[in-house]
């Protein structure tokens, strides 16, 4: 048949198509949301956890709302030349401890759902996330059968983060055990190791920190009218933030070059001196705003916890212009190297920290410990603070793994970073049968015997699986790039990931075996 070219504009390509029936697409994502749905058929009980997580954040938005009535209530004045009438029972000084009926909400299921969508394909709200969720076909299909539509982003963002981080790990303990019971891995076999992931945050530098404090406390000063506060005034503020920006570009274009050096030490003295000034002049507007915050009797408490938490911010803002100069200091004008906790590392991340990973890979972000398994699962997962040492996560690490699967692992294996001998007799003593430390300094710590057996030759050989898994979550999970800032939200981010990253590795060590499977048929 002659293919016609087509020279026309066709009449509404986008009309609906006269199907009967709408099946979802036989795809990955159907794939993957068929093990999410097997695994709440599994543990029941993680609905009502996420049930339990929305009544508290629901009960929460309630009581505000609750003392926001109350407050309006009392200023409320009689009408005169009208006796006066008892207050009514709902101006009750204690709020109801329960929710009614009200709005409704996604269900449980619906929110478990999503927060594994989440996890697999990142935030609900940028913009290739949501327009999958929009897109899918497949998703379409679940929802419509569940009687939902896709929620708004904001909403659903909402429900997602009101599910505590104590139920996250309660869905990663029922994955385990969900694995478990399939025997599809026994957790005997442990592989330990670290990677450095970036935080939502830029890479610091002490002009940039201090010029963005002073435009950060700025901004915020010139808001608070809207909580019926003064305004810090704004005479000069522009012309300072300028100057500052001007100062901060110099001075990046004379780093690193030694010629320059003189110049680089005036600038930042400028810089500085500015910044201290303006630093100065903020803490006299911050008592005046708080003194007009404490005495004020026009606030509800929505909004009194909102300034609260404002001048709070423009607070702990000035200690930290404080702190970066004080470092500056010692940095530049008498030339000391200042330990990195000591620096401030990032302006929306407090507990970032500078991360050296080998000696020579530095960013500014985490480090958290991963634990493998033998069939490839997440088992464990550790988010120390700071550049923690890997040496003393050892225990750490392996009795997570030991917690959350409720199996002691018989063979334990690690790069030479977490060398410790104490580590390593106390895993011993305590029943794990090989405690494999590759590398120069394990061993050293290695009996020669215990160095050559086989089963600790193998334990080396299969070490570098775990190095397969890190790459595989930072390039199909987004594992190595944060979007969210605290250490406790970090940690719930890439649990969630690691939740996803599971439900994958199911389906794959399932295929594995039907196809093995098949194959000792068709050779029998």
């Amino acid at each position: 048949m002659h293919n016609a070219r087509m020279t026309s504009v066709p009449a509404r390509p986008s009309q609906p198509l006269p199907r009967l029936f709408l099946s979802p697409v036989d795809s990955d994502l159907h794939t993957f949301l068929r093990e999410v749905h097997r695994l709440a058929e599994f543990a029941p009980a993680i609905l009502p956890q996420i049930e339990a997580d929305l009544d508290a954040h629901g009960l929460r938005k309630k009581l505000l709302r609750e003392a926001d009535r109350r407050f309006f209530d009392q200023r409320t004045a009689d009408l005169p030349h009208l006796p006066s009438l008892p207050p009514p029972t709902r101006t009750a000084t204690v709020p109801s401890p329960t929710l009614a009926v009200g709005r409704p909400r996604l269900t449980a299921y619906a929110v478990f759902l999503f927060l594994m969508l989440r996890g697999r394909d990142g935030g609900c709200k940028d913009q290739p996330a949501r327009l999958l969720l929009e897109e899918s076909m497949t998703l379409h299909c679940w929802l419509e059968n569940l009687g939902l539509q896709l929620p708004a982003a904001s909403t659903l963002s909402d429900h997602l983060n009101a599910v505590s981080h104590a139920t996250r790990d309660f869905i990663h303990r029922a994955q385990l055990r969900f694995i478990l019971a399939e025997g599809l891995d026994d957790f005997t076999s442990l592989y330990l190791d670290s990677t450095a992931i970036a935080a939502s945050s830029e890479w610091p530098t002490d002009s940039g920190l201090i010029t963005k404090l002073i435009e950060r406390i700025g901004r915020a000063g010139s808001q608070l009218a809207r909580f019926g506060l003064p305004n810090f005034p704004s005479a000069g503020q522009p012309e300072l933030q300028k100057d500052l920006r001007g100062k901060h570009r110099e001075i990046s274009f004379a780093a690193g070059k030694p010629k320059r050096q003189s110049q680089l030490k005036k600038l930042y003295y400028q810089l500085l001196r500015c910044g201290e000034r303006a630093a100065k002049r903020f803490t006299r507007e911050l008592a005046t705003a708080t003194h007009a915050l404490d005495t004020t009797t026009q606030l509800p408490p929505s909004k009194r916890s909102l300034a609260t938490a404002a001048l709070a911010q423009i607070g702990e803002d000035l200690r930290a212009i404080g702190q970066v100069a004080a470092t500056c200091r010692r940095r530049v004008f008498a030339e000391e190297a200042v330990p990195s906790a000591e620096k401030l590392v990032s302006l929306s991340d407090g507990d970032a920290a500078f991360i050296i990973k080998g000696g020579w890979d530095t960013q500014v972000g985490y480090r958290p410990q991963l634990g493998k398994s033998g069939q490839g699962f997440v088992s464990a997962l550790l988010v120390p603070l700071g550049n923690a040492a890997d040496s003393g996560q050892l225990i750490p690490g392996v009795l997570d793994h030991w917690e959350r699967t409720n199996v002691l692992p018989n063979l334990v294996s690690t790069d030479d970073g977490y060398s410790s001998r104490s580590a390593r007799e106390d895993l011993l003593r305590t029943g794990v049968a090989v405690v494999s430390i590759s590398g120069s300094k394990g061993k050293q710590i290695t009996p020669p015997d215990d160095w050559q057996r086989p089963d600790y030759q193998a334990a080396r050989a299969h070490r570098a699986a775990v190095e397969s898994l890190i790459f595989t979550l930072k390039d199909g999970y987004q594992f190595g790039q944060l979007q969210r800032r605290e250490n406790a939200n970090v940690r719930a981010e890439l649990m969630e990931k690691i939740l996803a990253y599971n439900f994958d590795q199911i389906i794959r060590v399932r295929a594995r075996r039907a196809r093995a499977a098949q194959e000792r048929a068709l050779t029998a």
